[in-house]
């Protein structure tokens, strides 16, 4: 659901505004965030405490979060399920404002079961128009993980993975990351 705002907001307005409750910014305006269900939340929590394992051990400089406001097109800011930033694109998070600068390494996405649609082509075409490199887009009912890399002005498949197999991505060297650990059954 949309809040009506007085003219177009910019992520930096959107970043000012006190808000209770979960926002996206969409066109300027302020677009209410259905909570999590169960399967969403509870990936969104593997994803994170998986890769966070992994960054501490191998990339301590990098910034990495959950629901992070991120900028993406004029007038959009997203919150993925989580954000990274590799060691070079953490200069884009500025932590003595606690800003957030510029769009990151990486964004992953569970599908929400209320509009699928949004996090497979919406936010897909959105974030490959902001520049951001990978995307991963993690569907909980389908136990499947699809990572995207970005070639020019499109995500390109980097890796399609499903059932038992291990999920790895040029982005993170040396992760081997079994899918059984990031879905409940």
């Amino acid at each position: 659901m949309a809040l009506p705002a007085t003219h177009r907001l910019t992520f930096e307005e959107f970043q000012e505004i006190d808000l209770n409750g979960r926002y996206e910014l969409v066109d300027g305006q302020l677009e209410e965030l259905v909570p999590p269900r169960p399967f969403h939340s509870w990936t969104g929590t593997r994803i994170s405490s998986e890769l966070d394992r992994y960054l501490e051990a191998n990339e301590p400089g990098a910034f990495w979060g959950v629901e992070l406001d991120i900028p993406t097109v004029p007038f959009f800011g997203r919150r993925p399920d989580f954000a990274y930033y590799s060691t070079v694109d953490a200069a884009r998070i500025d932590l003595a404002a606690n800003r957030v600068l510029g769009v990151p390494t990486l964004v992953a996405e569970v599908v929400s079961e209320e509009d699928e649609e949004r996090d497979t082509v919406t936010k897909r075409e959105e974030y490959a128009r902001a520049g951001i490199p990978h995307y991963w887009i993690v569907d909980p009912r389908r136990r499947t993980v699809l990572t995207l890399v970005l070639r020019g002005t499109a995500y390109e498949v980097a890796g399609d993975f499903s059932g038992d197999e291990v999920l790895t991505s040029s982005l993170f060297p040396g992760l081997a990351l079994p899918l059984a650990r990031l879905f409940r059954s």
